[in-house]
């Protein structure tokens, strides 16, 4: 293989010690609209290939550092993220991730007037928020896209808390609204997404039911040579 169709591997990374479980979705070039995915286990003798090589789809615009990314601009943020929460339509596949099985009512904002909102999942939409149509998702709406999906940690608030004024959950310290939201690691429904990560049904469950908080899991995405340095 060539350095640019070889994996990368965990040990090119610079990982903490507390990391046991990896993803890396790596493509040929920052505009390349597909990438390869492998995941990766740490055991007591060293890291292992435990999946991949699976060919994923990226945002119609391929990678951007994340840094730089912006809402809207059909691009899936290159980095390293946590993976720590999932969800679907369909009943919980037995992760050891926190997973909501979605409702009708379920939605996920990334509403730029509504910072308080921003990229938080909510189990329902309350009269006083007024998220625009384009700028939320009906989670049960997108069919076999989220029959699962694996939350990527890229600009995610903190301090989420149930507002009982809002009836909606709100964060302390809230999400970029220039960067986007809702950037997933989901079924694979077309072609491109609008920056997530998605895959083949199989193989988006398979990783859904391996992944463990206490692995401290994490992805690390982008074209191989930046993901390299």
């Amino acid at each position: 293989a060539t350095a640019a169709t070889a994996p990368v591997r965990p040990s090119d990374l610079s990982l903490g010690t507390g990391v046991h479980q990896l993803i890396t979705v790596t493509s040929s070039r920052w505009s390349a609209t597909r990438a390869t995915l492998y995941a990766w286990q740490k055991r007591s003798d060293g890291w292992h290939r435990v999946r991949g090589p699976v060919t994923v789809r990226l945002g119609w615009n391929g990678f951007v550092q994340a840094a730089q990314r912006r809402q809207g601009s059909g691009t899936t943020p290159a980095g390293k993220f946590s993976l720590t929460r999932a969800f679907g339509h369909r009943a919980d596949p037995g992760t050891r991730l926190a997973y909501r099985h979605v409702d009708s009512n379920d939605v996920w904002p990334y509403e730029p007037r509504d910072p308080a909102t921003y990229n938080i999942l909510q189990p329902f939409q309350a009269s006083s928020s007024h998220w625009r149509s384009d700028f939320r998702e009906r989670l049960a709406s997108y069919g076999v896209q989220y029959a699962y999906a694996v939350v990527i940690g890229f600009n995610l608030p903190h301090g989420v808390h149930w507002s009982k004024a809002r009836r909606q959950y709100v964060a302390t310290r809230r999400a970029d609204t220039r960067r986007g939201g809702g950037i997933f690691l989901h079924v694979q429904h077309s072609t491109n997404t609008a920056g997530c990560v998605a895959g083949p049904l199989s193989d988006i469950r398979w990783l859904t039911r391996w992944l463990a908080p206490g692995q401290q899991p994490r992805i690390v995405m982008g074209p191989a040579a930046w993901v390299r340095q």
